[in-house]
């Protein structure tokens, strides 16, 4: 499984404890970049992890997420441990995606102290992965029990790094936008209307539209049909459903209106798209 080229998962590795000497000076800092999504848990120890604008101090029980592309760089101050997972978080089915589109600060490393249970809940997640990745002979469900568990680490970052934040009133608008969204990536295959959205949490539709907007950009109706397509193309790269199949099963109600809308996103036609991902594979 490890060598498949488009799976989600990158690579899983394990950090052995160790320090650097105070005399290396500048190349305390290993720093770098990759074109993949890492989770790194620190199991045991302490250090820094840096960016441009950023200079975070983590310790045990620590998980942190870094975008793709971010420049970063970490030290260990005292012997540390830990578990490092890169991903491609484009190659996730779309019901998962809204941890990643839900965020406003994609230039910046998050991090989020986990409790005694959710950081066991993490290791043993961590602990299945590894099984799962390094097996020489993958079983038909391995890249679902990859996939649940990534998104089980995802999801408990997630809940830790939002029980953190403040709670004010632009803070409460984010949080229901943030659930909002994650109501859509749960649903965008639906019939869900802006309406449904919107007396879920006693907001009128013009108010939550704004709102919407405001934080993530796009009008709901854009952000479901975005989704919609995005899903649409990580089926035709990894599967090989028919085009009408697989624009009924992310929730074009026609083969003509999907062929419109992917046309409109990507020059091209579905069928032309799925020869050129197949190629450059």
């Amino acid at each position: 499984m490890a060598h498949s080229e488009d799976h989600f998962v990158v690579s899983i590795e394990r950090f052995k404890p160790h320090t650097f000497e105070s005399d290396e000076g500048d190349g305390l800092f290993i720093s770098h970049s990759h074109a993949y999504d890492e989770l790194t848990l620190i199991l045991a120890g302490e250090g820094y992890y840096s960016s441009p604008e950023q200079n975070l101090k983590v310790g045990a029980g620590d998980l942190i997420r870094i975008p793709s592309g971010l420049h970063h760089g970490f030290v260990c101050t005292a012997p540390w441990q830990g578990v490092s997972v890169h991903f491609r978080h484009d190659k996730l089915p779309v019901h998962c995606q809204y941890l990643f589109h839900a965020s406003r600060e994609p230039n910046r490393i998050h991090s989020t102290q986990l409790g005694e249970g959710d950081l066991r809940w993490a290791s043993i997640s961590l602990e299945q992965m590894e099984r799962e990745w390094r097996a020489e002979r993958p079983g038909p469900d391995s890249a679902s029990c990859l996939r649940i568990a990534l998104e089980t680490l995802l999801l408990l970052f997630q809940r830790n790094h939002g029980n953190a934040k403040q709670t004010s009133e632009s803070g409460n608008d984010q949080a229901i936008i943030q659930e909002v969204v994650k109501e859509i990536h749960a649903r965008y295959y639906s019939s869900v209307t802006v309406h449904e959205l919107a007396a879920r949490h006693y907001l009128s539709e013009s108010n939550l539209r704004k709102k919407f907007a405001e934080t993530m950009g796009v009008s709901p109706k854009q952000y479901i049909i975005s989704l919609r397509l995005m899903e649409a193309k990580r089926l035709l790269q990894q599967t090989d459903k028919a085009i009408e199949s697989i624009s009924s099963e992310v929730g074009f109600t026609s083969s003509s209106r999907f062929y419109d809308f992917f046309v409109k996103s990507e020059g091209i036609t579905p069928l032309e798209w799925r020869k050129q991902a197949l190629q450059s594979v």
